[in-house]
């Protein structure tokens, strides 16, 4: 909860210095549309061993571009994982990301962000029951039938390239940066629609 409120603590007080910078207004709302692969190289996804590289979970956001000074802007922006199923369909997952970047156009067509995002995931159990083998045996196993939420501070990096009115960007996401032995790196590549206002 200490981390979650410090991610706040930090973007309020920026904002003070986006308000007295007269050229800081919203100039752009942008719209994300792409997938997002959670736990890169840390879960297992077949039987024979293989780790997840990609995982198709469509992902839809809005953001907003406010520009600041000497090529820096601040990006905040809202993402939402379209429901997954898991378990056969026994679990439902939703996940929601609010975020906060500040990026810098090195070029007039590359962007490097740097940011921090709280990560929200809820799990649905539909409840049921599923056998499984066991060795020479069969055990039962029950699935939940109750929601559960869990909230993640991450650290955030991102390079984006711009096209006239999209882009395309590559987002990182590491969970427990100080933590070695707990850290885990999530990914997300984006199309993004940038509507001037």
């Amino acid at each position: 909860m200490k981390r979650h409120l410090i991610f706040i603590l930090v973007a309020i007080s920026a904002l003070p210095a986006f308000a007295d910078d007269p050229q800081s207004s919203i100039k752009e709302i942008y719209f994300n549309l792409g997938t997002h692969t959670e736990y890169y190289n840390a879960v297992q996804n077949d039987d024979s061993g293989g780790l997840r590289k990609f995982d198709l979970a469509p992902t839809i956001g809005i953001g907003l571009g406010i520009p600041w000074k000497n090529n820096f802007h601040f990006l905040p922006e809202f993402n939402w994982v379209l429901p997954q199923t898991a378990e056969d369909s026994h679990i439902i997952i939703n996940t929601f990301m609010l975020r906060g970047d500040l990026g810098y156009d090195v070029y007039g067509w590359l962007r490097l962000r740097l940011g921090t995002g709280i990560m929200w995931q809820n799990q649905q159990g539909r409840a049921g029951k599923s056998t499984q083998n066991n060795g020479n045996s069969t055990s039962t196993f029950y699935y939940p039938n109750e929601n559960r939420s869990s909230l993640n501070n991450t650290l955030d990096l991102g390079i984006e390239t711009l096209l006239d009115q999209y882009s395309i960007r590559l987002q990182t996401y590491t969970y427990s940066i100080f933590k070695k032995e707990q850290r885990q790196y999530s990914y997300t590549i984006f199309l993004t629609y940038f509507w001037d206002k």
